[in-house]
């Protein structure tokens, strides 16, 4: 499933972030659907993500783009949070790539019965699983499943989705957040667009793709909504990589008119899917 399709690149670009080392976006037999080549070693993929600058795993840092990533992170866990409101205090939820923990922690602090996976960070909290294949979280299951800017990392696309679907209970709900190629900002920056992010992101999505690819595995899609803060920071962060001047005023502009211009085209720069789990 999902066989790279020979010859057909969609675009080339660097790991801007670190290594500078130059990949490929290839697409597959899904359509809507890029894969990163060539794919880093499943051994070696943690070297990628091997930085004190990597802000989702270390967001104490200083500097202009902490502070945004801060800011956006707290103004997108209210409305993040909308979505799971309605959980009952006998359901549990799992966050899937939970980073350093802050919308996992937030969940605890709100009296939610939650737990994490994290695979990349390395955490000494009793709630949080190394992987979704993990044998002493098989043993649980959840109501609601979130995925915020994680399902894009997994190395094996098609397992890692079964897995989640075996931890749902029955009428389950996943909810997940993926950056969508196929936005104004992503086409205006081209290579530098910051939600390629290779090799850390493995795979690239438009939105008929999340539909199509979770469908077919045994969920059925629910509805799609735009995080519109999400073009702000991303159109900053290909600023930076294309080394421009006024890095936040061009930001602020580009990733405004890629949500104005989602307004008819329904192309935002990253959107929220919800799924249930089909009987």
């Amino acid at each position: 499933m999902f066989h790279v399709e020979q010859s057909n690149i969609h675009i080339e670009t660097l790991d801007y972030f670190l290594t500078k080392e130059k990949f490929q976006l290839v697409k597959t037999s899904q359509p809507g659907l890029l894969k990163t080549t060539p794919k880093p070693f499943k051994e070696n993929i943690n070297l990628y993500y091997a930085s004190k600058n990597y802000i989702s795993h270390n967001t104490r840092n200083r500097g202009v783009f902490s502070f945004f990533y801060r800011l956006f992170r707290a103004l997108n866990f209210v409305y993040k949070l909308s979505f799971i409101k309605g959980v009952k205090q006998n359901e549990s939820v799992l966050d899937f790539g939970s980073g350093d923990g802050y919308f996992l922690n937030n969940l605890l602090k709100k009296g939610y019965s939650a737990f994490g996976v994290e695979p990349i960070k390395k955490s000494k909290e009793q709630n949080v699983y190394p992987s979704v294949f993990d044998n002493d979280l098989k043993k649980r299951s959840f109501k609601h499943i979130t995925a915020w800017h994680s399902i894009e990392h997994v190395y094996d696309l098609k397992k890692t989705i079964k897995a989640m679907y075996d931890l749902l209970e029955e009428n389950g709900t996943l909810i997940l957040a993926v950056p969508n190629y196929s936005s104004y900002d992503a086409r205006h920056y081209k290579q530098y667009w910051a939600g390629f992010d290779v090799p850390r992101h493995l795979w690239h999505f438009d939105k008929k793709a999340v539909q199509e690819i979770f469908t077919k595995l045994g969920f059925s899609f629910v509805s799609s909504h735009p995080l519109l803060i999400d073009s702000y920071y991303a159109s900053l962060l290909s600023e930076k990589y294309k080394k421009s001047s006024l890095k936040t005023l061009r930001a602020f502009f580009v990733g405004t008119l890629s949500n104005l211009k989602a307004v008819f085209t329904k192309q935002y720069s990253s959107n929220i899917f919800v799924f249930k789990k089909l009987p």
